[in-house]
């Protein structure tokens, strides 16, 4: 029997969130994420908002942020496999979210680690 129903806007918020805590190594656009789970960016975007209240790009580079943290903390993983273990082609774009996110660099992070432990 095919399954003619609409998904909620639940629905849609909630395959968007599973989607990229899936594989955080993984990183699509917004209007790829969109396309994914079968919907368009606009209404991805204000069903996430309403649902999560933060945006799609929001959560996505607060998670990643979150387990950047746990690997600065937890391995001696260098700054480039970090950012590529959650999804950061490039260095320098890892490198400004973790400051925007933290308050502070990475190198600073690890240090204040190294110097409480």
């Amino acid at each position: 029997m095919v399954d003619f129903s609409v998904p909620t806007s639940k629905d849609i918020a909630a395959a968007a969130r599973a989607t990229i805590l899936a594989d955080l190594r993984c990183y699509d656009s917004i209007p790829a994420l969109a396309k994914k789970i079968g919907t368009n960016s606009y209404t991805l975007n204000k069903v996430f908002r309403a649902t999560y209240g933060e945006s799609v790009f929001q959560l996505s580079r607060r998670v990643r942020i979150e387990e950047a943290k746990r690997l600065l903390r937890e391995t001696n993983y260098t700054l480039a496999t970090i950012a590529e273990l959650v999804g950061y082609t490039e260095g320098m774009n890892f490198q400004v979210a973790f400051k925007t996110v933290v308050g502070m660099g990475t190198g600073e992070f690890r240090r204040r680690l190294n110097d409480k432990g």
